[in-house]
């Protein structure tokens, strides 16, 4: 399993939770139907998947729509 060091410290719940699964970005975007960069700007606070993407997120991740955001 290949690591983005980017990834370390990193403590938003959509990075913790692809990680736990062993994921790289390009993995859980494939599974979510989204390009990386997706993941990616979700993962760095700039953008928040829209409804259908974080109801793809939850499942591919196996958890709940509000583990996926801070508060």
């Amino acid at each position: 399993m290949r690591t983005d060091p980017r990834d370390r410290g990193n403590d938003n719940p959509i990075t913790q939770l692809r990680m736990a699964k062993g994921w790289t970005q390009a993995q859980l975007a494939e599974e979510v139907g989204c390009l990386r960069k997706d993941v990616s700007r979700w993962e760095r606070g700039e953008r928040r998947p829209n409804i259908g993407s974080a109801i793809k997120l939850a499942r591919a991740l196996d958890c709940k729509i509000e583990d996926l955001f801070a508060i």
